[in-house]
């Protein structure tokens, strides 16, 4: 009898996993295609690779500028693939070592709830007094007669790089993969059916990253769909005909409709309906990740897996939302957390001594403040995913803007950007104190 069973090794269910070893619980985990899930397999980490060797193969061609060889380059995809897959297989290997070391009993093979005490994998049967459902999502498609249509998890089964590709989609995967796929020297369209990049988010930060893509080269449409006519595909005026389709068009849940039925737990559209403590509307069984549909983010599914875990340990932990970071891997880097409204003060990253010295000065940091405290933070530039971590903290701990600027900080870095903005912010409030305006 175990205290739960985990269905799926995605970042949540293996965070919960772990979560319920640590406090003593005996638990075991299921994965029917491959440790770390969407993330490690075909997500997060495959993509981030790719993205860090765009980037090297961008600052080669800088460097002839710099008075470094002559900016030229040649990619062995065959070997940029070979290195990708290994980085996806130590990761795994890595969290196959720590379940072990955990004691966390690994089972690969698909999983069946047959009911809150039992789940089946492959005709075996086992007997818990948890289940976690963490089963993540899988990704939306198009068709588009005459064109084969990868999706986001198909694109990292290139045998070549395509020598054109359009990618249909503009949303945080879509401008990743435009912008990678550009960096490493495809012929790149990307085009988003809503007004602006990164629908959903505030327009300067779409607006933003279509400047940049522009400027590298990739022809972006907004408020445009994809249509084929005469054999050829019509995005907006443009007529063209790619070599490779990319749809990143979004993901669904990866839920059984007719077994969450038969199991009480309630679900949407969007996913399985959890409450604050990742509790379904059936007893004993939670859900994490994807498969809730309340973030397509692993980190929160990471969160989500401990705050999983603590219930079933008795912990009564609910889970916070109001500080989540969220990043786009492009160039440069886009990253954003909390509240984005009210009183903004903004700073240039050409003005940060270190991307000078980087030679990387596209972007900005802007800092967001709402009665005397930091509210949000969004941050275009380089490493931007990497200082987001210091705004995160000050919003969740109710920092002031000058607590900010308080805190030394290491120079020449590209963080002081955030202090620098910080500052603008505390000069502003202490400019309106000054001058109050009519109430």
């Amino acid at each position: 009898m175990y205290d739960a069973i985990v269905v799926g090794a995605g970042p949540g269910g293996y965070a919960c996993a772990i979560s319920l070893a640590k406090g003593g619980a005996n638990v075991c985990i299921i994965e029917r295609n491959g440790l770390g899930g969407t993330c490690t397999q075909r997500g997060c980490i495959p993509t981030k690779y790719l993205h860090a060797m765009g980037d090297l193969a961008r600052r080669v061609r800088a460097s002839k500028r710099h008075g470094i060889g002559d900016g030229t380059i040649s990619i062995n995809y065959d070997m940029l693939s070979a290195g990708m897959k290994s980085t996806i297989s130590r990761i795994a290997s890595g969290m196959r070592l720590q379940l072990r070391q955990h004691n966390v009993d690994t089972i690969s093979g698909e999983a069946s709830v047959i009911s809150p005490g039992i789940v089946e994998v492959d005709g075996a049967r086992y007997e818990t007094r948890n289940v976690v459902l963490a089963t993540g999502s899988m990704p939306k498609t198009i068709d588009l007669p005459g064109y084969e249509t990868l999706t986001t998890d198909s694109v990292f089964e290139l045998q070549s790089l395509p020598e054109s590709i359009l990618v249909i989609g503009g949303g945080y995967s879509g401008c990743e993969f435009a912008s990678i796929l550009n960096a490493l020297g495809c012929r790149v369209w990307l085009a988003e059916a809503q007004g602006s990049l990164l629908p959903g988010q505030p327009k300067i930060v779409g607006d933003t990253v279509e400047k940049y893509m522009k400027l590298d080269g990739i022809s972006v449409f907004t408020g445009a769909t994809a249509n084929v006519h005469d054999g050829r595909i019509v995005v907006g005026r443009e007529e063209m005909d790619p070599e490779v389709v990319l749809a990143s068009v979004g993901r669904y849940p990866a839920l059984d409709a007719d077994r969450l039925d038969m199991l009480g737990v309630k679900y949407g559209d969007s996913g399985i309906v959890v409450d604050a403590r990742m509790q379904t509307s059936a007893d004993s069984i939670y859900a994490v990740g994807d498969v809730t549909g309340v973030y397509e983010l692993a980190h929160v599914a990471t969160r989500q897996g401990e705050v999983a875990a603590d219930n079933i340990l008795g912990r009564h932990t609910r889970i916070d939302y109001t500080t989540i970071p969220y990043c786009v891997f492009t160039y440069p880097e886009v990253a954003m957390v909390g509240r984005l409204d009210g009183s903004a003060a903004t700073v240039q990253m050409v003005a940060n001594a270190k991307a000078n010295c980087m030679g990387q000065t596209r972007g900005f940091a802007s800092v967001y403040t709402g009665d005397g405290t930091l509210q949000g933070a969004l941050i275009v530039g380089a490493h931007a995913s990497e200082i987001i971590g210091e705004a995160a903290l000050a919003i969740r701990l109710g920092l002031r803007p000058q607590d900010v600027v308080n805190t030394i900080h290491a120079h020449p870095t590209l963080p002081e950007a955030l202090a620098d903005a910080a500052a603008a912010a505390a000069r502003m409030q202490e400019a309106k104190k000054a001058c109050p305006g009519p109430e």
